[in-house]
């Protein structure tokens, strides 16, 4: 037996207009799938029974954890959602010496929530059985904190010109573990990339266009997946 509420249940009820005896997909976020037989639709709930697992696709081979400096306006909640479809495992929304935004405790916690649902949403509409995490916003030195020894820490900065992407991830054997960091408008400080090198990281250019911060994370994950993953 499943409940099914909330947004979710307005969705099967209100826009698709399910009724009993419909056959649904549920996602348990942990990467389990199953299928389901509706029984009972209600204004805030549905009664669904399970009739069985069904294969859910893998996940890629490498965990990729994007560390993305806070954008204006709306530009992150198309960060996470693009990110959650690309197949980023993680999205840790930071605050650096150049972000301009600023969000009270508070705040930050409800945009976290919000950008949580971004994510299900997104996995539920790509069929991706792993639902992301978003981590809750965080400083830059507590977010090179995060980063595991075995891991590759790659520091995208604008200034980098002499080590492209491409080159790093294809002169070593895949990472189990990435972390993508991508600056804000105003880009990375020289203290930043300085604290991010004494951490091990590796400062990379994705090419001689200037990218807004909420294109560069999108693709250099994108990129890290293709190489290493399974897009494409």
């Amino acid at each position: 037996m499943a409940w099914i509420t909330g947004p979710d249940a307005h969705h099967l009820t209100r826009v698709l207009r399910l009724s009993p005896g419909a056959e649904v997909l549920l996602l348990d976020g942990s990467g389990r799938m199953f299928r389901a037989e509706v029984r009972e639709t209600g204004r805030e709930r549905v009664r669904a029974v399970v009739t069985g697992e069904v294969g859910a696709p893998a996940e890629p081979g490498v965990r990729v954890t994007l560390v993305q400096a806070l954008a204006k306006g709306d530009r992150m909640d198309t960060v996470v959602q693009k990110a959650t479809e690309i197949g980023v495992a993680r999205i840790v929304p930071v605050t650096s010496e150049r972000v301009v935004v600023n969000l009270e405790p508070q705040k930050a916690g409800r945009r976290r929530e919000r950008w949580q649902r971004i994510a299900t949403e997104a996995a539920e509409q790509c069929w991706r059985p792993r639902v992301p995490e978003v981590h809750p916003v965080i400083g830059f030195k507590e977010a090179l904190d995060l980063v595991p020894e075995a891991a590759l820490p790659l520091f995208f900065w604008e200034r980098e010109r002499q080590v492209a992407l491409k080159d790093v991830l294809r002169s070593r054997p895949p990472a189990e573990d990435v972390f993508v960091f991508i600056g804000p408008e105003g880009g990375f400080t020289e203290g930043e990339a300085a604290a991010a090198a004494a951490r091990g990281a590796v400062s990379v250019s994705l090419g001689p266009r200037l990218l807004r911060t909420d294109t560069a994370g999108l693709i250099a994950a994108a990129l890290v997946l293709y190489e290493w993953g399974d897009l494409g």
